[in-house]
């Protein structure tokens, strides 16, 4: 009897033992979107015979290397190239080949492409895992989100003592002790201030929002990084506005910095576009649908930025950081995006000078 309630001791032991194998792989596989895994059989084939994928990218080389390594290694027999330039040199590059009847890239992987859809250079593509995506826009497909926080160094201020909102940040008691970004370099503060006119729908707010950040009487700062290192050092308290992966790196190694829940996440949609004269065609939709699916966004999380698909669990995402029920504020004003300095200067500048 002894024996035999031993050896039942035993095989549960290892039946646990093989349950918790099971689970901890499956928590390490990526997930699937069926969605997703449908197309891919029917686009895949058509795709591997096209035999090639181009992309133009506004990203850092490193990260788009990394992407398209990983793209062809999930779909073997597409080779990718790239070309890494700033958003302008993107834009200014495929309008030309566009207006030169040139089929030149497949995919225009950047900040807001409206001005290259209104073009006519890119094709509307809407994705068909849209409703996994926080922000869904029929042009292009939305895989990554910049979004911006309200952080605070926790050695200068505790979080009773810090701003409750993005308003609360003109209160005079935080005056001298803000890093500010310069609202008139087309950065970070530049669209959100957009975002925020077509958000508050109140032009007396947002004017007022502005002359209380002038109010403050702080320096401007013309980098987001150099800003925000500044802040983790102690310089100042407060820094309007940090991105979000930042304050995630700086609190995963120990540094004094948090951010204000109560200030809603601001986002602005990276997106993939695909090319109106595009060589490849089919290899393009199944990249852009690629980087959407679970696998992509675990790549683009690997990279540090920010998932733009619901329910993704990443350190750098909005649920983790503001919870399931967040509603991100998204920088989709036209006028901004058609023509950042133009808006800003007919726009902001009077305001902010004045």
């Amino acid at each position: 009897m002894v024996k035999r309630n031993l050896w039942l001791s035993l095989f549960l032991v290892l039946v646990a033992i093989v349950s918790l194998q099971r689970a901890a792989f499956a928590q390490a596989r990526p997930e699937t979107d069926a969605r997703f895994e449908k197309l891919a059989k029917e686009l895949y084939p058509k795709a591997k015979q096209e035999g090639a994928m181009v992309v133009y990218t506004v990203w850092d080389v490193d990260h788009i290397r990394a992407l398209t390594d990983a793209f062809s290694k999930r779909f073997p027999g597409i080779t990718t190239s790239y070309w890494q330039a700033t958003r302008s040199e993107v834009t200014t590059r495929t309008l030309t080949e566009y207006q030169g009847n040139q089929a030149s890239v497949d995919v225009i992987l950047t900040e807001a492409p409206l001005v290259l859809h209104n073009a006519g250079a890119t094709e509307p593509y809407s994705t068909v895992q849209a409703s996994s995506l926080f922000v869904h826009d029929a042009t292009a497909p939305v895989v990554s989100l910049q979004i911006q926080a309200l952080a605070y160094n926790t050695k200068k201020m505790k979080r009773e003592d810090a701003p409750k909102s993005w308003e609360d940040v003109t209160n005079p008691k935080f005056k001298g002790i803000v890093a500010l970004d310069d609202p008139m370099r087309a950065g970070p503060l530049s669209s959100m201030l957009a975002a925020f006119k077509d958000e508050w729908k109140d032009d007396a707010r947002w004017a007022n929002f502005i002359k209380g950040l002038k109010s403050l009487n702080v320096t401007i700062h013309k980098s987001t990084s150099a800003m925000f290192r500044l802040v983790v050092a102690g310089e100042y308290s407060i820094i309007m506005p940090s991105l979000f992966h930042d304050v995630v790196r700086e609190r995963g190694i120990g540094s004094p910095i948090d951010f204000v829940r109560g200030a809603e996440p601001v986002v602005s949609p990276q997106q993939a576009a695909i090319y109106a004269k595009a060589p490849h065609p089919t290899a393009g939709k199944l990249f852009a649908e690629w980087l959407i699916s679970p696998g992509g966004q675990a790549a683009i999380d690997a990279l540090g930025r920010a998932s733009a698909r619901k329910g993704f669990k990443s350190k750098t995402s909005i649920e983790n950081g503001w919870g399931p029920k967040a509603k991100p504020i998204v920088v989709a004003n036209k006028g901004y995006i058609e023509d950042a300095r133009k808006w800003l200067d007919t726009t902001v500048k009077p305001v902010w000078e004045n």
